[in-house]
């Protein structure tokens, strides 16, 4: 089973699916989302998560701090839709 994702910087919805990252998804569906790394150490794909749950992967401490984390802010490459979600990116990796 998959999920909606909109990614408000573009307007985009796309489909993830249940094992796919939003990073992933983004990119292909042809997403110009901003990453660097995509392993969750580097913070460029710093998301704010506007609606819907997402379950984390493993990610470096210094990407996301509990702060952040509290915040609602996610990292698109570890954060796999739980629900359709509404993204909004912060980081500014390569796109």
């Amino acid at each position: 089973m998959g999920f909606q994702v909109t990614i408000a910087n573009t307007g985009a919805t796309i489909d993830c699916a249940a094992d796919q990252t939003v990073l992933r998804a983004a990119i292909g569906a042809g997403v110009d989302y901003p990453y660097t790394c995509a392993t969750g150490n580097c913070a460029a794909c710093i998301s704010e998560l506007r609606a819907g749950e997402v379950s984390m992967l493993p990610y470096g401490d210094n990407a996301l701090s509990a702060a952040q984390a509290a915040e609602g802010k996610v990292l698109a490459c570890r954060a796999r839709p739980l629900s359709d979600v509404e993204v909004v990116w912060l980081g500014r990796g390569r796109r």
